[in-house]
């Protein structure tokens, strides 16, 4: 497959890309749920993904991607944490909605734009959100915010990209500093509630343990 993917083809491949990183297993069922179109659509598209030789669908229905396709998918990963470092740090559009932006841009640059703007944005490392670029990786001691036990000192270290299309949720968690480089001290963790509250120089906050299991933190050493 020489020429570039469709947009649409890129959006699967995107999806592929976080599963795949993340460990877990994608089927057509996940393809459908995650981009929110039909059956009949995902196995249309899923089959020209084969004939293009994008990915390849074993016994149990998995979708796994090729090297082809990881190497688009890492492409498109790349575009996009770029976008929302241009739109966020050069443009100041908010933290907590460049993510949507960025979905729109990724498609649109061409690989000199993408080479001139990572050479205008220093070559980041990771987007404003925390994840790393594609080859990267978070440092070897970070662990999930619902892991962090009470009296833990942590430093936000990434927003798990599940949270990101939520522009709501994006707000409310940036306007409690939990945005990557932001410490925190775990004043209880509530199983009852399901909940954890944590402290900050703002203040205090409390998140459902279904956020912060998507929130990727790390030690924090004591202020002096």
């Amino acid at each position: 497959m020489e020429e570039r993917p469709s947009q649409v083809i890129e959006e699967y491949l995107l999806v592929l890309y976080k599963l795949h990183r993340n460990g877990e297993k994608a089927k057509a069922v996940t393809l459908a749920n995650k981009l929110e179109t039909s059956a009949p659509t995902v196995h249309a598209t899923v089959g020209r993904m084969q004939r293009d030789g994008l990915i390849k669908v074993n016994r149990a229905k998995e979708i796994l991607m090729t090297q082809l396709g990881i190497e688009m998918a890492e492409s498109i990963a790349y575009r996009h944490n770029l976008a929302e470092d241009f739109l966020c740090n050069t443009l100041g559009i908010p933290w907590y909605e460049v993510h949507k932006h960025a979905h729109q841009l990724e498609h649109a640059m061409t690989p000199l734009v993408v080479e001139k703007l990572a050479e205008f944005l220093g070559k980041p490392e990771f987007c404003p959100h925390g994840t790393p670029m594609p080859g990267l990786s978070l440092p070897g001691d970070s662990f999930t915010l619902d892991q962090a036990e009470t009296g833990a000192q942590v430093e936000v270290a990434m927003i798990g990209e599940d949270l990101e299309d939520s522009v709501e949720l994006m707000r409310v968690l940036q306007q409690q500093q939990m945005m990557p480089g932001q410490k925190h001290t775990i004043l209880e963790r509530s199983e009852v509630m399901q909940s954890i509250t944590l402290d900050n120089e703002s203040g205090q906050s409390v998140l459902p343990m279904h956020v912060a299991e998507k929130i990727i933190v790390i030690p924090s050493a004591p202020q002096a």
